[in-house]
């Protein structure tokens, strides 16, 4: 996947399981609904009329993320009840196979190796399906996958065509679309003290740099305009100056180029010096890890950031705790000389796959499908029995919260972004990362996509990674000397030479290594 990749795959469980473990604890409410526990459930499953067909096994590999953070895999009588209530819904007997913390993917390569029973798992499906270890769905999708197809939104449909090879053949079902992660926020609240309006344009979000810095709303000079850092500044805002979202483009020359040759940036770049030299952007943000972005954050000082999205909205709860009224709003509609500033990332290749020696493939989509058919079949699986682990505190909109840990969900599968937006849970420090995530991260009419975006998940990184050695060396002169610039270490006036330089370290062989590879998926597609 890459590099640019907000989520990994596991990601959507990953964050979800994080928010929920911030949940309060609840007294058990009435029982009733779609995931009461049945009278099988209710006592394991030992009483089962004579005449019950025997359940279908399907081995799933634990690894959708939600484990990583579990202190304890569930009480067996919780997990019994929810094998159960599978059962009881579609005859399917789901065994899951827990992986090793820290060896998930050791794990599975060993398992995928040998006879040891995996219908299906996670993860990125390029080097699996280069290794012939997984299967094709396009049949079983036809024959029992209809509500898969049917849950992920027309607008992200570019996912499917990430795991699909030239040849048409489907190799997994996408967890997670291409996002939107990087973005400007300002503090709300103080652009209501300067009676401005949220800035739609970069001129206006300077105005307001300017007003911040001038104003002082956190007192005794201690106020930042803006927090930032070079991958949060070329996501959140360099688009804005270029005919394409940042990232490699395809050149008029039918080469592909990194963007520091795009003229489009250097005009961003020069525009962020500007910012640097007259105080906007705070003189240490370069250098600034998490912990320091999250502390200045807390004490009051930060008016806006471009930055990735959780660094604000992860600490947005605990800044209210001292500022009850502090709020951080998204400047969505952010549009720069060359149209929207922001850019979504890359296609994600990640999602379900079905092994290759699967024992039972029909069953694995029939299961996948069933999850992907209802939100209360994948709230089973990843938080057990309503009301009884977990309840609504507001079901119409599909708010909730947990009543206890006895279930951690080993059963998971099928986790998706897609179900992501439909629900939140009670949890006042999460939601405003689930507020950005619900209205923005996903929406595809406020972004630009970098200029390759359509074909570079189809690039044969071992081979690149071959063919140019000298990779990273390079990236990272990139990334310095821009940093420098921005910062007035080095004048903008050797934006020319600084290319030469590149030239000089190897750029055309980059330039050559990647053209190569963007013509070798055209061909393909």
């Amino acid at each position: 996947m890459s590099r640019k990749n907000w989520i990994l795959f596991t990601g959507t469980a990953f964050l979800t399981a994080t928010l929920m473990s911030g949940c309060s604890s609840g007294n058990t409410g009435e029982s009733g609904g779609k995931d009461s526990p049945s009278p099988a459930a209710t006592n394991g499953g030992s009483e089962k009329p004579a005449n019950a067909k025997k359940p279908e096994k399907v081995y799933i590999y634990a690894n959708s993320g939600n484990l990583t953070l579990a202190a304890n895999l569930s009480k067996p009588e919780d997990l019994e009840m929810v094998k159960q209530k599978v059962i009881d819904e579609i005859g399917i007997e789901i065994v899951p196979v827990i992986p090793p913390k820290g060896q998930e993917g050791e794990k599975l390569n060993l398992l995928l190796a040998s006879n040891e029973p995996v219908d299906i798992f996670a993860g990125d499906i390029l080097p699996f399906q280069r290794r012939g270890a997984i299967q094709p769905l396009n049949e079983l999708l036809d024959k029992y996958g209809s509500d898969v197809r049917k849950l992920w939104p027309k607008e992200w449909g570019d996912s499917w065509k990430a795991l699909t090879s030239s040849d048409g053949k489907i190799w997994g079902v996408p967890s997670v679309p291409a996002l939107a992660t990087k973005a400007v926020f300002v503090r709300s609240d103080w652009l209501k003290k300067l009676n401005l309006p949220m800035p739609k344009t970069i001129d206006e979000y300077e105005n307001v740099l300017k007003a911040l810095k001038e104003s002082d709303p956190a007192g005794s000079g201690q106020t930042i305009p803006m927090i930032t850092n070079l991958v949060g500044l070329n996501l959140a805002l360099a688009a804005g100056y270029m005919d394409v979202g940042y990232g490699s483009f395809l050149d008029k020359d039918g080469k592909v180029k990194p963007s520091v040759l795009h003229p489009g940036y250097k005009e961003f770049v020069a525009r962020m010096a500007d910012w640097y030299k007259k105080g906007y952007i705070y003189k240490e943000t370069f250098v600034m890890n998490y912990e320091r972005t999250r502390e200045l954050i807390k004490q009051n000082r930060i008016g806006s950031a471009a930055i990735h999205a959780s660094n604000i909205t992860g600490v947005e709860y605990d800044l209210q705790k001292n500022v009850p009224e502090a709020k951080y709003e998204t400047a969505g509609e952010m549009k720069g000389p060359a149209g929207n500033a922001t850019t979504m990332s890359d296609i994600s290749t990640g999602g379900y796959m079905i092994s290759k020696n699967a024992k039972n493939p029909e069953g694995a989509m029939k299961l996948l499908n069933w999850v992907h058919s209802d939100l209360e079949n994948y709230l089973l699986l990843f938080y057990g029995i309503k009301d009884r682990n977990w309840k609504y505190v507001d079901e119409k909109n599909h708010v909730l919260e947990a009543i206890n840990k006895d279930y951690v969900g080993e059963l998971l599968l099928g986790d998706t972004f897609a179900y992501t937006l439909k629900y939140m849970l009670n949890d006042p420090i999460g939601k405003p990362e689930m507020d950005y995530l619900m209205e923005y991260s996903g929406d595809t009419s406020r972004v630009k996509k970098s200029g390759i975006s359509d074909v570079s998940f189809k690039f044969d990184q071992a081979e690149i990674a071959s063919s140019l050695p000298n990779r990273a060396d390079l990236q990272r002169m990139m990334d310095e000397e821009v940093v420098k610039f921005i910062i007035g270490a080095r004048p903008m006036s050797e934006y020319d030479k600084f290319l030469q330089g590149l030239n000089d370290a190897g750029l055309s062989k980059w330039i050559d290594v990647y053209t190569d590879q963007y013509n070798k998926a055209k061909a393909a597609s």
